[in-house]
């Protein structure tokens, strides 16, 4: 009797527990929520219905050079582009309770996420060298990187030597993406120029960066699209240009001068000095033009050596009229028109040279 009721007991208890792994309790499992969906990060937040803000910074750490004749200039430094994604924020509870701890950014996957594509419409070559992307608690979304590029630029030369430049970083919507994405009105505080010594050229003195965010109105073959603008002036630096080229440049175009103090009768010594010094001033030209901006218009440079040839010329005409006075026996016309060019040379070149630089740099 025993036997049999301890054989029922066990038969009973395997059952039960066949019973509770086959139909597991109804109260536990409406307990637990189901599953949700994985999200979709990589498409636009607001689902292409309304345009992403994207506020962008730009930090100079390095200025290589700025170069006129291939209108290109090479920097260095930080692009940072920030956005809000709410689907990275993280849920109330959590952010609730991270809210008193320090601000840990999550880094995130560039190749998983959406992010805002946008590219250098002046860029002739760019290379990353560092980048990141980040989201903090609220979903802000932040892209660092560290670059070097090559841009093309547009050169207003007619002051040249003395004249500034603005140097523009364009940066647009690739075209696909022209209506989802549209640029802060400010850039972000990451903006500015490092005060390093990486950032000084001889040649040109680094002013001030600034930023503005304009809408361009398509092309035929572009549509409308926003852009962010940062433009760097920068001055040039015109003290090699004053002791290196002017100075000579006016010294040669002066020695000529010497001749009205010659008497007229020397026609061969006063001949050869106005021509040895517009030879110099031909040769002179050509060692320095390989250095020079190839524009095609006429420059304060240009206009200076323009007016020093043409006043040498004007030195080889004057001997050749006082030559052909004296000798058709006008010898008193031929000193005194000798005798005046003493003052009047010096005193019209410089002139020319007074008007040149108000007419060129006002």
């Amino acid at each position: 009797m025993r036997r049999r009721i301890i054989y029922r007991a066990a038969r009973v208890s395997c059952c039960s527990l066949m019973l509770a792994l086959a139909f597991p309790a109804t109260s536990h499992a409406s307990k637990v929520a189901p599953k949700k969906s994985v999200e979709d990060l990589r498409r636009s937040p607001t689902n292409d219905n309304a345009p992403v803000d994207v506020a962008v910074g730009l930090y100079i750490t390095n200025f290589v050079a700025i170069d006129e004749t291939r209108e290109t200039f090479e920097v260095g430094g930080f692009l940072t582009g920030q956005w809000r994604d709410p689907r990275l924020a993280l849920p109330p509870d959590q952010a609730k309770s991270s809210s008193n701890e320090p601000e840990t950014p999550r880094t995130l996957n560039p190749e998983e996420v959406w992010g805002p594509a946008i590219e250098g419409a002046n860029t002739i070559s760019h290379t990353t060298n560092q980048a990141s992307l980040e989201a903090d608690r609220n979903g802000i979304v932040t892209y660092r990187e560290r670059f070097e590029a090559v841009y093309s630029n547009a050169y207003q030369l007619r002051k040249f030597p003395f004249d500034t430049q603005v140097l523009r970083f364009e940066f647009q919507p690739f075209l696909s993406t022209t209506a989802h994405i549209r640029f802060a009105p400010q850039a972000l505080p990451e903006t500015g120029i490092s005060p390093g010594q990486h950032t000084e050229l001889a040649a040109w003195r680094l002013q001030n960066l600034t930023y503005t965010a304009d809408k361009l109105s398509g092309d035929p073959f572009l549509p409308e699209t926003h852009e962010a603008l940062f433009q760097l002036t920068v001055t040039r630096r015109s003290g090699f240009y004053i002791w290196k080229i002017f100075l000579p440049l006016m010294m040669m175009a002066l020695i000529p001068s010497a001749v009205f103090w010659i008497d007229p009768k020397e026609f061969d010594w006063l001949l050869k000095i106005p021509m040895t010094m517009l030879l110099a001033m031909v040769a002179f030209q050509f060692t320095i033009a390989r250095d020079l901006p190839r524009i095609g218009y006429v420059t304060l440079l240009d206009a200076v050596f323009l007016a020093s040839f043409v006043f040498c010329f004007l030195g080889i005409i004057e001997i050749t009229l006082v030559y052909l006075l004296q000798k058709y026996g006008r010898r008193w016309l031929a000193e005194k028109l000798h005798k005046a060019g003493r003052w009047v040379y010096p005193l019209g070149y410089f002139a020319v040279l007074l008007i040149l630089a108000v007419g060129f740099l006002a």
